[in-house]
């Protein structure tokens, strides 16, 4: 045994590697021959496992072993070196360099192979979790003998490779049901959802929930404490409640195969609800776990456990290599790039300036989310509006979500009283003076927009950031007013504020690049997602979106019925048809920036007249409960007499699905390509990005222009000039669409 570089102090290490340390303990332990694993992955943030990684695992296995074997070790305990992070999981370049099914099934039996041995140690082994521990390493803990956590908000536990098209690989989809009941494993494995201390501990996921000053010390008094028990074998754990209700009716719920049956009957039907069939991992985790048998019970060993294995790396070779894990793993890499980006471009670094306290004027629906989001992130913010009419509003918009939280029991009515007082409703300028940043979110009018950030500026300090929540106003223009327009710039939130993830930082004429890196930054930690626009009609998203939505009316006006065309586009894919979107954004507004769009762009964005017959019916969509369909609370209804109001006899199957689902994408396609031309966006990526975070654009799709490479752009470009000769300048193919179709070229090289 020798003292090594990186041992923590007076401890014994035992063998080091790159990614592991392994230590003796026994002297902290009073005697008690307990040792530390502590995975410290080197040159990396997080730990996760790569190849790497399991190559410098399996000697540590084979020390331990032979350690067991000898009888000098009582008990392991498993620690990261990494703060806030336990493993990340697997390491996702490794999952998307997978080529054939094959591949990913020897990659899912190698983890198998090596996480059993770690199973079948002779000793027990301990999790102590104070991080991040997902994917593979939750599966690494499911295969300890005890799982103790601390109370570190940063410490979560569960198996989120749905979210990647994938199901858990190292023996989660076996392990998890034995350790917490099929209702509890279903509902993580299927929504990918994760767990912090509290909630694990109560549902029999882990031994101990500890709190997280002192943790490792807290943890060795648990494994000491308990050795006996574990040594035996006993499950320390709380019972968890079967069949998602416990006592005698959950149990026969989850031990009688009536009662599998129905569970996995109704799981399934909930997966087919949320996903519509579009999504294959939830449902092949659903028959992984149902034809192995798994459930609640002493763990599987030898054949039973191999033959369970291999069901597992059976599924997961077979998702890895699907065309949607492949676009939702790049998607992945999308939002892990953007955390790593500053906003500019790449080599350009700025100052960034932190925001500590906020204002936010105006306080509409949209005023009232932006506040309520900045309170949430603990962000001291002011709201000011000009009545104190104005501002109930905005403060009951804001406490109408935290309200929900409570509901949902995701924060007390205490945390829902100090988040609220966050948010202090002024009728004057008073405390802006101390404010990092300013969100402007009064009426869409130039004039007023101008005359207020004439007013703000005699009222911020120096460095004050001021953004505006404008949709489709010149970010230019207006700060074109303004004594110093370089700290000026567009923060487009998208509604409702607090569900949609899409930020827009537009940049002016005048915008400098520290204000940009700045919002960009701060938009992470409030934790949306930023994307750098150029200041130009429409900006992204509703550039694109407005065609769409423009091309269902004119459907609907050929006699297409409103139910058919959103019953293609949901079919697709899109979270809610178009005709129900209007109404969501409301008719108003979209009648609003569909002109502005058709003055910046002429015949090809020329409104549909539906929109304003709609409108002059004093129809403005949910806002006011009748838009193209009939809303009360919830409840959502088709009237036929929208008809009527719009002059349009309904004539089912007027056009083929195809015609209705190419007509509103394409549109969006050609008008993506003129963005990336006229330098809207930087990327196909930033397209794709915005499209999914501000629409819902399906992202099993990877993304509307990667959906357009899926297409082919000769594809796209021939379908466009069949509709352009029956309908005009909507459909003309752009100019850069065209290049790409001639010289065989997609949006994304990769």
């Amino acid at each position: 045994m020798s003292f090594a570089a990186g041992a923590t102090p007076g401890f014994t290490t035992i063998r080091q590697n790159e990614t592991f340390r392994l230590e003796d303990r026994s002297s902290a332990a009073g005697g008690v021959r307990i040792w530390t694993l502590v995975f410290d992955l080197v040159g990396e943030k997080v730990n996760k496992f790569s190849k790497k990684v399991m190559t410098d695992f399996e000697p540590i296995v084979a020390e331990l072993e032979a350690a067991g074997k000898a009888g000098s070790i009582d008990a392991l305990m498993v620690v990261s070196g990494k703060p806030g992070n336990f493993i990340a999981g697997a390491d996702i370049e490794m999952i998307r360099a997978v080529e054939t099914a094959q591949e990913g099934v020897s990659l899912s039996k190698s983890g198998h192979a090596l996480l059993n041995r770690w199973e079948d140690l002779p000793f027990p082994t301990i999790a102590a979790i104070d991080g991040a521990t997902l994917g593979g390493g939750c599966e690494m803990a499911l295969a300890c003998s005890a799982i103790v956590m601390s109370n570190n908000p940063a410490a979560k536990i569960g198996l989120p490779e749905v979210m990647l098209g994938l199901i858990p690989g190292m023996g989660g989809c076996i392990r998890l049901p034995r350790k917490v009941g099929l209702a509890t494993a279903l509902d993580m494995i299927l929504t990918g959802k994760n767990l912090n201390a509290e909630r694990a501990f109560k549902g029999g996921l882990i031994e101990a929930a500890l709190p997280r000053e002192e943790f490792e010390t807290s943890a060795l008094s648990w494994v000491k404490a308990n050795l006996k028990a574990l040594g035996d074998g006993k499950r320390l754990a709380k019972e968890p409640k079967l069949g998602g209700m416990g006592g005698a009716v959950g149990t026969m719920m989850e031990k009688t195969p009536l009662g599998r049956a129905l569970i996995f009957r109704k799981a399934r039907e909930g997966v087919l609800s949320q996903t519509k069939g579009h999504y294959p991992a939830p449902l092949e985790a659903l028959a992984v776990i149902q034809g192995t048998g798994t459930g609640y019970g002493a763990r599987f060993r030898g054949a039973e456990r191999e033959k369970a294995m291999n069901r597992e790396a059976e599924g997961f070779g077979k998702l890895a290599v699907t065309e949607v894990s492949k676009n939702l793993i790049r998607l992945f890499f999308l939002t892990e790039g953007l955390k790593k980006s500053n906003g500019l471009p790449p080599g350009r670094d700025v100052k960034v300036s932190e925001v500590h306290s906020a204002a936010v004027l105006g306080a509409g629906v949209m005023g009232g989310g932006i506040a309520q989001l900045f309170a949430e992130k603990e962000i001291p913010t002011r709201m000011k509006d000009l009545n104190t009419k104005a501002l109930s509003l905005g403060v009951e918009a804001a406490s109408k979500i935290f309200q929900k939280q409570v509901k949902k029991r995701k924060i007390t009515k205490r945390q829902f009283l100090q988040k609220l007082n966050r948010i202090a409703p002024v009728l004057d300028y008073s405390g802006f003076e101390t404010g990092d940043i300013v969100v402007e979110a009064v009426i869409e009018n130039m004039e007023i927009k101008q005359k207020v950030f004439r007013e703000l500026e005699d009222h911020v300090k120096p460095d004050c950031l001021i953004a505006t929540n404008t949709s489709s106003l010149s970010v230019s223009k207006m700060q074109s007013v303004m004594k110093k327009p370089e700290r000026f710039v567009g923060m487009h939130f998208f509604n409702p504020v607090h569900r949609m993830p899409l930020i827009e930082v537009i940049r002016g004429d005048k915008t400098a690049d520290e204000a940009v890196a700045s919002l960009f930054e701060f938009s992470k930690k409030i934790g949306k997602m930023p994307i750098v626009v150029k200041d130009a009609p429409g900006f992204l998203v509703n550039r694109l979106l407005l065609p769409y939505l423009n091309e269902a009316t004119y459907l609907l006006s050929e006699g297409v019925p409103v139910q058919e065309i959103d019953r293609v586009l949901l079919g697709f894919g899109m979270p809610m048809g178009p005709m129900e979107l209007i109404d969501e954004v409301g008719v108003d507004v979209g009648e609003k920036v569909a002109h502005i769009l058709h003055d910046a762009f002429g015949p090809r964005a020329e409104p549909s007249t539906l929109n304003a017959k709609v409108l002059g019916a004093g129809m403005l969509g949910k806002k006011n409960g009748r838009g193209f369909y009939v809303y009360a609370g919830k409840k959502k209804e088709f009237d036929p007499k929208l008809y009527e109001v719009i002059g349009v006899t309904p004539r089912p199957h007027a056009h083929s699905d195809q015609e209705v689902l190419e007509r509103c994408v394409l549109p969006m396609i050609n008008e993506a390509s003129r963005c990336l031309d006229e330098g809207v966006v930087a990327t196909a990526s930033d397209v794709d990005l915005g499209m999914i975070m501000g629409t819902g654009f399906p992202p099993f799709r990877g993304g509307l222009l990667r959906y357009a490479d899926s297409l082919g752009a000769r594809q796209v470009v021939e379908r466009l000039r069949f509709y352009q000769e029956r309908f005009g300048a909507r459909f003309e193919p752009a100019p850069g669409m065209i290049r790409r179709a001639d010289a065989s070229e997609k949006f994304h090289s990769r």
